[in-house]
């Protein structure tokens, strides 16, 4: 057709050209969108930094009454307070020009205009509205938000294998899963592990999170793997830590002592060690460590051949001790007035965080024999020393009472450089007096060996047990043999309680005297032999050499010559 033009567009063109138009329009719609989330935001942050009241509002559960805590004009012509913001809501409270007007007992009004909310329930907790009148045309209105708490019973997390303890210990091998709970609390309270690291500061520690909401309230659960967390440490310590924000941000912990038991070398010790002796009565410190370890643990050996915990300690404010038991400064067990019930073995296992180790003590109870910790001869009555007249051949008999543990009796002979005894047939007999100490009785035969014209034999029971090493007492007695026992008298002569050296002495003053007195005698027999003196001086000369003749053979069936 003539006269007819057509424009002829290359297709990129078109492409182009239609292209276009959308293109503008998606970026101009997103400018749009983020001038009007521009606006939002500092509409919100206007609101914020204008609202006249502190929200949220933290209230505790069966709090008397909580006060919204706000900054109101000075002037003003209404304040309405209402339950929520929904419409056609009714104000609870208000003051119109002045006037207090309330519909309900359970809300009030202070005199600057707060709402006052009492006996708090956790039904209180929602949005309240406040819609203040400038003016009879102005108004602005604000949401406010009041938050029923409730803490729990116990704010301190507990940990399954403590029993409600707030610190304890346990063995790895006997825990798979650690776990803690904080119950009834509103709201949840967070929960997490931590692990004494290589530093100051703790590590986290892999843990899961469970909660259950028992209307209206909330239990929360932590739980770990105790046997990962421990690795090859001998001692690790595990803490778990509750964290509350409202109404301020406080933090509670539970921590337990973990010991990796599986092949530790501190129980192969057993066994291997010197058994050491105390006074009953007295303190007994045990060593643990030449320094001063972050982690001890003390364990006892039970009948049942287990060690079970007595004491043990992490750091310088987590410690859990047995009565009468202390843990010094370096680790040590301090016993406080050692007593039968502490007999035993025990076993120190301590650790840094670079080092550790482990020490092993076995203790036993030592009660020493009263009365001057002496052995007691049954022939001299509880006397130390004392004189005997004994055939060449008999037996004698010791014993101690009262005394823990059992004590070795001997009996030897004293300060002699040729035996003149022998002793055979000992025989020990130990009765248990029911309060945990014996009362030792040695018997022996024994048997003079220096013939008849031998002179006295001084013997000695003594103790020779190794808990009284250098305290080797003894009680003594002097045996004379039947040839320097050849007179007697009527007189009880026998046991008389004097040592040797004193026997001895007496009896060569006695026989001096004896001497001198008869030659007297003989000169005042020629003196008076006339007269009638004679006969009174006889009498009396014959009362006095049989007392002295009695007298020496006394002595010399006690000892004398």
């Amino acid at each position: 057709m003539m006269g007819q033009h057509h424009l002829v567009i290359p297709l990129y063109q078109r492409c182009a050209a239609v292209s276009l138009f959308p293109k503008d329009l998606f970026i101009s719609t997103l400018q749009m969108a983020f001038t009007l989330l521009l606006i939002a935001g500092l509409q919100v942050l206007n609101a914020e930094a204008t609202r006249p009241c502190v929200s949220p509002l933290y209230a505790e559960y069966g709090q008397i009454a909580a006060t919204f805590v706000c900054s109101l004009p000075s002037s003003y012509y209404g304040i309405y307070w209402y339950k929520s913001p929904a419409r056609n809501e009714r104000s609870v409270v208000s003051i119109i020009d002045g006037v207090v007007m309330s519909g309900d007992d359970k809300f009030g009004i202070s005199p600057t205009g707060s709402l006052i909310v009492r006996n708090i329930t956790f039904e209180d907790e929602h949005l309240y509205r406040l819609i203040i009148l400038r003016t009879r045309q102005q108004s602005e209105t604000h949401d406010l938000r009041l938050t029923v708490y409730a803490y729990p019973g116990n704010p301190v997390p507990l940990i399954d294998v403590c029993g409600g303890q707030d610190f304890c210990f346990a063995e790895r091998d006997r825990v798979s899963m650690l776990s803690c709970k904080i119950e009834g609390a509103r709201p949840p309270v967070l929960l997490h592990w931590e692990r004494q690291g290589e530093g100051p500061d703790a590590e986290r520690v892999e843990t899961s999170h469970s909660t259950n909401f028992t209307d209206p309230l909330y239990s929360t659960f932590s739980h770990t793997n105790g046997s990962l967390v421990n690795g090859t440490r001998r001692l690790d310590l595990l803490t778990c830590v509750s964290t509350v924000h409202v109404p301020s941000s406080e933090h509670h912990q539970s921590s337990v002592l973990l010991e990796n038991v599986h092949d530790s070398q501190c129980y192969q010790l057993t066994g291997n060690h010197e058994r050491r002796h105390y006074l009953i009565g007295s303190d007994v410190a045990l060593d643990c460590s030449h320094d001063s370890p972050q982690f001890v643990v003390w364990k006892k050996r039970t009948y049942e051949g287990k060690f079970e915990p007595i004491a043990f300690r992490a750091g310088g404010d987590l410690e859990e001790v047995g009565e009468g038991l202390e843990i010094s400064a370096n680790g040590s067990l301090i016993i406080k007035s050692y007593g039968i019930t502490h007999e035993g073995e025990y076993i120190c296992i301590n650790a840094n965080l670079s080092s550790e180790g482990c020490l092993l003590h076995s203790t036993k109870a030592l009660v020493l024999p009263p009365a001057h910790q002496v052995p007691t001869i049954a022939e001299c009555e509880k006397k130390m020393d004392c004189i005997l007249t004994r055939p060449s051949s008999g037996v004698l008999s010791c014993y101690v009472e009262g005394v823990r543990p059992v004590l070795l009796l001997e009996w030897e002979q004293v300060n002699s450089t040729k035996p003149s005894i022998t002793f055979s047939h000992h025989q020990y007999t130990t009765d248990n007096r029911g309060d945990r100490v014996f009362d030792v009785r040695l018997t022996a035969s024994y048997e003079l060996t220096g013939g008849p014209d031998a002179g006295p034999v001084i013997v000695a029971c003594v103790i020779k047990s190794p808990v009284m090493t250098g305290q080797h007492t003894t009680a003594t007695i002097v045996i004379n043999s039947p040839a320097h026992a050849e007179r007697s008298s009527d007189m009880s002569c026998n046991d008389t309680p004097a040592s040797s050296t004193i026997a001895w002495a007496i009896a060569a003053v006695t026989s001096a005297t004896s001497l001198i007195l008869s030659l007297i005698l003989v000169g005042l027999l020629i003196a008076v032999r006339n007269g009638g003196m004679f006969r009174k001086w006889m009498e009396g000369l014959q009362h006095s050499s049989l007392y002295t003749i009695q007298g020496t053979q006394c002595l010399r069936q006690t000892g004398g010559d």
